[in-house]
C-alpha cells in the first residue's frame, strides 16, 4: 500500500537519510532549532506539510523557515516519486505525522489560513 511508508518517515529521516540523500542531513542538523521555534510560538506547521512563520520578522527565523521547507519540497518530490504518489499527497501524510506527535502550545496553520493551538 502506498501509505505504509508514512508512518515511518520520521524514523527513516532520523535513521537512514542515505536513502533520501542531502536534504535529510539537513533536516536533522536543524531539528532542534526547528522544535525550539515551535516551542517558542514563532513558527508553526501548515496543514500543507510546510512551515509557517507566526507573523516574525526575525531574519534567522525567516531562513530556518526557508531552509525547511526547501529540504521538506525535496523529500516529498522524493517520497512521491518512490511511491508513485504526488507530492502533496505525501505533504498532507507528513502533516498528520508531525500533527499526532506535536507537543501541547505547538501552532498549526489551516487550509483557510487560520492559527490554531494544540
Amino acid at each position: 500500500m502506498k501509505t505504509a511508508i508514512f508512518p515511518f518517515l520520521l524514523t527513516f529521516l532520523l535513521l537512514a537519510p542515505s536513502l533520501w540523500g542531502d536534504y535529510s542531513d539537513r533536516m536533522k542538523s536543524r531539528l532542534s532549532d526547528v522544535v525550539a521555534q515551535k516551542d517558542a510560538g514563532t513558527i508553526g506547521e501548515g496543514m500543507d506539510g510546510f512551515l509557517h512563520s507566526r507573523n516574525s520578522s526575525n531574519s534567522a527565523v525567516i531562513a530556518l523557515v526557508k531552509a525547511e521547507n526547501n529540504d521538506r519540497r525535496e523529500l516529498f518530490k522524493a517520497l512521491a516519486a518512490k511511491t508513485g504518489g504526488d507530492s502533496s499527497a505525501v505533504a498532507k501524510k507528513f502533516f498528520e505525522g508531525i500533527a499526532t506527535k506535536a507537543k501541547a502550545g505547538h501552532w498549526f496553520k489551516k487550509t483557510s489560513g487560520k492559527w490554531i493551538q494544540k
